[in-house]
């Protein structure tokens, strides 16, 4: 049973997770630019997590309203052992590989649910 997700000129608010996610950014960006996106919206990067637990109570479908499946989206998690590498999640398999943070992904704000 697909899940089904609300759409509003400014927020998408998800029946299945905890968050409120914001649009997509209208353009890809450096994962330091997409923290300060964020931030300008008093939202944050979502977590590697977050976006599994979305893709999980999805079934694992890359087809999920609202998420563009040919794009990555940068998460808030930094690679430990290399200050200059960032996760983003791409939906259509699930990954979370490292890429570098001065690399162009898309970037997805949450706020909490109040």
């Amino acid at each position: 049973m697909k899940k089904t997700v609300l759409i509003s000129t400014i927020l998408l608010s998800s029946l299945f997770a905890e968050v409120i996610w914001l649009e997509e950014a209208p353009i890809r960006m450096k994962w330091e630019e997409a923290i300060k996106y964020c931030e300008d919206r008093n939202a944050i990067l979502p977590s590697k997590k977050v976006f599994q637990k979305l893709w999980y109570a999805n079934n694992r479908a890359a087809d999920l309203d609202g998420f563009n499946i040919s794009v990555s989206y940068w998460t808030s998690d930094e690679v430990k052992d290399n200050k200059q590498a960032a996760y983003p999640f791409y939906f259509v398999q699930g990954r979370d590989t490292w890429y570098y943070k001065a690399d162009r992904y898309g970037v997805r704000c949450i706020k909490k649910e109040k």
